[in-house]
């Protein structure tokens, strides 16, 4: 089974930024216009709180967005809205629960993603409770140095997450934008999708047809009959296969100019994802394959 179709386009977008309208540095027109300027497709503007009336674009997808904000003990909350209606501003409950969010989002015609779990330090536990997620963040590009510590990638959570029952959730790479320096146009989610309008592209978010990237590009994954994962992409450095599987053989393929690689589906696997770097360290994510395992 392959993953993407042989004969649609992909499109670069990015699904979490910020404006004046919330703590962004740049009002929505000058953001829209960087992400335009950098080669971006599809941008949705998630201020805090409310969502950002779309201003006047050519050239460029602008998809509903919000980001909803929780402060929980030990950790932070943070749920971006992709889709939604606009009146989710005036109904959110920001001393509810983050489940509330989910729903409430779900409820408006909108799809829930996490944002930043490794940032917000959220827990295995605290992620396995929530219902209703279409997708979480794997990448979130301002959450690394010089603004952040570095907790951008938040890959090893989300394997330990999926390895204690938590759902496979597709994983999105987004720049959370918010003084427009060296964290802008860092990562995208690469969609593959009919077409630039809304209802296309958000039936291609809900069927999970795209990749996570700050550089490399995958072109193809293939499931041959969950025994063999086949992946085809952009010159790679190495491509890796991550699992709940601790240990395996080829887990790992090394070298120059890597356009494809496979790995043999070990019988413990309930998941496997992908992960390709380039060169220069830039990585491209692949959302987790859920496998039947084969046990003796």
């Amino acid at each position: 089974m392959k993953l993407f179709s042989d004969s649609q386009p992909f499109y670069k977008a990015n699904f979490h930024c910020h404006s004046t309208n919330s703590d962004g540095r740049l009002d929505p027109a000058s953001v829209v216009t960087f992400y335009q300027n950098a080669g971006y497709d599809i941008l949705s503007i998630t201020d805090h709180r409310t969502v950002t009336p779309p201003p006047p674009s050519e050239g460029i997808m602008l998809l509903p967005g919000i980001e909803l904000d929780y402060n929980l003990p030990g950790q932070w909350v943070h749920i971006l809205g992709l889709g939604m209606d606009s009146s989710i501003g005036n109904q959110w409950n920001r001393f509810g629960a983050p489940q509330e969010g989910i729903d409430l989002i779900r409820s408006l015609g909108g799809i829930a993603i996490l944002a930043h779990p490794a940032w917000s330090l959220n827990t295995p536990a605290f992620m396995r409770s929530l219902s209703g997620l279409s997708g979480v963040e794997i990448w979130n590009s301002v959450s690394t140095l010089p603004l952040n510590g570095d907790r951008a990638d938040s890959s090893s959570l989300l394997d330990t997450t999926w390895a204690s029952g938590g759902q496979l959730l597709p994983v999105y790479a987004n720049d959370d934008s918010h003084p427009y320096r060296n964290e802008a146009g860092v990562a995208a989610t690469m969609v593959q999708s009919e077409d630039l309008s809304v209802p296309s592209v958000m039936e291609a978010l809900k069927a999970g047809r795209f990749y996570g990237t700050t550089g490399p590009q995958i072109f193809q994954i293939e499931n041959r009959n969950n025994q063999e994962i086949i992946v085809t992409c952009s010159p790679a450095s190495a491509v890796i296969f991550y699992s709940d599987c601790p240990w395996a053989a080829g887990r790992a393929v090394i070298g120059t100019g890597i356009t494809e690689a496979n790995y043999f589906i070990q019988k413990n696997d309930h998941f496997v994802r992908v992960e390709v770097r380039d060169e220069t360290g830039r990585k491209a994510w692949s959302s987790p394959i859920g496998i039947k395992p084969v046990r003796i």
